[in-house]
């Protein structure tokens, strides 16, 4: 036989058992992936809803405010304001306090304030947001949270 066609069948053989290898390599890779994943634990993230109604202070109202504390240590605030008397850019400025369901103090966060508000007719509604950090270690004790506010 000659070198060529040698080369050639030896090419062609070894591309089969490569093949073979291959094949035969995977499920066990599919299996011990599987196995991992069984194994793993999937951290969650829960949360929990805070909401206010309609609030006043001087000319300015707050409405459909929405705190949403995550398990993990974050916190997101939300809110519709406006100002009913004022051209010189009023801003809601909120303050949280979180307690247990005795009433101990746990964590204070703010001022988290509005954008630069002014009237209108009608007023003009700004809505906002903003987010925040927290030791998520204080999550599960959180039973009530108030928030103390000014514009």
């Amino acid at each position: 036989m000659n070198a060529a066609k040698f080369l050639g069948r030896a090419s062609i053989g070894a591309a089969v058992s490569l093949m073979a290898v291959a094949a035969s390599a995977a499920p066990a890779l599919a299996d011990s992936g599987s196995a991992a994943a069984r194994g793993a634990t999937v951290a969650s993230t829960v949360s929990r809803q805070f909401t206010w109604g309609t609030l006043r202070a001087g000319d300015c109202q707050q409405t459909n405010g929405r705190l949403t504390l995550s398990s993990d240590g974050t916190g997101r605030f939300g809110a519709d304001t406006l100002t009913y008397h004022t051209h010189r850019q009023d801003v809601w400025h909120a303050t949280f306090v979180f307690t247990t369901a005795a009433g101990t103090r746990l964590l204070r966060v703010g001022s988290l304030d509005s954008p630069g508000m002014s009237d209108g007719n009608p007023p003009p509604v700004y809505h906002w947001e903003r987010t925040f950090t927290f030791d998520p270690g204080l999550y599960g004790a959180i039973s009530a949270v108030s928030q103390v506010y000014s514009c």
